[in-house]
């Protein structure tokens, strides 16, 4: 920009001021410029090192106690910053030479590359933070890993952009103002004098730089974001503390019942109490508030002292725990029966866990079979076209006193149960009807459009069991009931380890595949051992499935 553009331009800026008082800001101005240019630089490079104009006239109005109305359109003035620095940018490349200019892009690129670096600390706090917040139940890992997560990568780019700026602004953008631009000072009506008083004469700040002026309003827009977002995850760790004060309440109870699980009650209490401590940094966050970084680093450190002491502690609970995958015995099984007329094509879906023959019947009897855990169940069948849906539903659910009482008791006796909620279904009909069901179930879930998991069972009998090199796996050398033939698996350590040799086993699979194979190698190749369990049944009575039993 000219001398005189620069003077125009500064003039309309100025124009609400007195003619006069414009007149001496312009001819100190000038001077300044013809004062650089006398020490070696050029016109443009004199103008350029006062900075935006915009932000000239607003100082010198300033000054002179002249309020200046904030502009409305923030989109407007990020875009002119913008420009004003692609200016200054094609100005300056249009100076350098070719090698200058290789040495520019060389430079930029090895600057982007160390900032990209930086952000392997990140990753690993991101994934450090993966495995702090896995202890927690799901859905809340997720939720908080993904905040956490969100809050380091979005940091970490606002930092990018503020270094990036900060070193292409002193090596790209260097200002060279090594004076004080000085103008009157002057409050309403100055009479004209060519003599100016000390005291009436300020000293402007050196002008900031474009992008510099565009970072600020970024990091501006950055911290109202984050102050919105604070204040969401505020709600989501306070809905977080109530849960938590719930949790620590049972565990007081349970306590006091003589319940001695010390080192999970740590635990809880050590989630609380970080719990608070993050709730406390976005509050000060968000109202702006200094925190004690002394408080702040005991606070963390007491929390996280308590955490670990809890988790070693709870592991040797945990490992002195026994823990049953069924309900108590004591605790009777209610059933609800729904008697269906089967056709031809009946389809029944649903996940049937067994299937008993009474020739006897002409229909098919469905049984519900639960655990009445303080729920009242209701099935819930219904018809459509030919598919019959075997769904139940849950009407009321509430905690008994007696089964209270009942896990208190198993916790004090160091003995978890697994109580199940979901029924088991029983499918009891002639064999005719039973053949047809697995039949007309196999045919469905055999389309591709219908492709489910299932599982099923086969007997076989045990003749040998060897080690392998691999300690993972065992060899089994099995043989089915009337057939000669002995074939060789491998079988899984875990599974194996309590075989007996000259004993029957039935072996529940698990596949994907929509046809089962009677081949033995097929079947322990191609599919899953889900269960192995010893059996006394011989003959016709052992389990030879060649169709699924359950599907998923």
């Amino acid at each position: 920009m000219k001398k005189d553009e620069f003077l125009n331009k500064l003039r309309k800026k100025l124009e609400i001021l007195e003619e006069a008082e414009v007149n001496d800001i312009l001819t100190e101005y000038e001077g300044y410029i013809d004062e650089k240019m006398a020490g070696g630089s050029s016109e443009e490079e004199a103008v350029e090192s006062f900075g935006s104009v915009d932000e000239l006239a607003e100082e010198l109005l300033r000054a002179y106690k002249v309020k200046i109305k904030k502009n409305d359109d923030p989109i407007g003035t990020f875009a002119n910053k913008v420009l004003n620095v692609i200016d200054k940018l094609i100005n300056d490349l249009s100076k350098m030479s070719p090698q200058e200019i290789l040495r520019f892009i060389l430079e930029i690129v090895l600057l982007i590359f160390c900032i990209f670096l930086c952000h392997i600390p990140v990753s690993m706090l991101v994934s450090l933070g993966g495995n702090v917040f896995g202890i927690l139940s799901s859905p809340l890992n997720r939720i908080f890993f993904s905040i956490w997560r969100f809050v380091l990568e979005f940091a970490y780019f606002i930092l990018a952009i503020v270094v990036f700026d900060r070193i292409f602004d002193r090596r790209y953008l260097k200002k060279d103002v090594s004076f004080s631009k000085k103008v009157p000072l002057k409050e309403k009506k100055v009479k004209k004098s060519k003599e100016i008083k000390e005291e009436d004469v300020v000293t402007l700040p050196a002008r900031k730089s474009s992008i510099t002026a565009i970072s600020e309003l970024i990091v501006k827009i950055c911290v109202f974001f984050l102050k919105f977002l604070a204040i969401c995850i505020l709600f989501g760790v306070s809905m977080y503390l109530i849960g938590m004060g719930v949790v620590l309440a049972i565990c007081v109870y349970l306590l006091i019942q003589g319940v001695t699980y010390f080192g999970f009650y740590l635990v809880m209490l050590s989630l609380f109490w970080l719990g608070v401590i993050f709730f406390q940094l976005l509050f000060n966050f968000v109202l702006d508030r200094k925190n004690k970084g002394m408080q702040l680093a005991i606070s963390l450190i007491i929390s996280f002292t308590l955490l670990g002491v809890g988790c070693g502690i709870a592991t040797f609970e945990v490992a002195n725990t026994e823990f049953i995958n069924s309900p108590p015995d004591d605790i009777q099984i209610e059933v609800l029966d729904e008697e269906l007329v089967m056709d031809e094509d009946t389809i029944f879906i649903g996940n049937i866990s067994d299937y008993q023959v009474d020739n006897s019947l002409e229909n098919v009897l469905v049984q519900y079979k639960y655990y009445p855990l303080g729920n009242k169940m209701e099935t819930d069948i219904y018809k459509d076209d030919s598919f019959v849906y075997l769904n139940w539903s849950l009407e009321k659910i509430y905690l008994k006193n007696e089964l209270l009482n009942h896990i208190v008791e198993d916790l004090k006796n160091k003995t978890v149960y697994n109580y199940y909620i979901e029924p088991t279904i029983v499918i009891t009909a002639n064999e005719e009807n039973i053949a047809r069901i697995k039949k007309n179930r196999q045919k469905y879930y055999d389309h591709e459009t219908n492709y489910t998991s299932c599982d099923f069972v086969r007997t076989y009998y045990v003749e040998m069991v060897k080690e392998l090199q691999d300690e993972a796996k065992v060899a089994v050398v099995l043989s089915e009931y009337q057939v000669d033939k002995l074939v060789t698996v491998e079988l899984d350590a875990t599974l194996a380890r309590d075989l007996e040799e000259g004993s029957y086993y039935e072996f529940t699979f698990n596949t994907y595949q929509a046809y089962i194979d009677t081949d033995i190698e097929h079947i322990f190749r191609e599919n899953e051992v889900v269960s192995v369990q010893k059996t006394d049944k011989m003959g016709e009575e052992q389990i030879r499935e060649d169709s699924c039993s359950m599907f998923y």
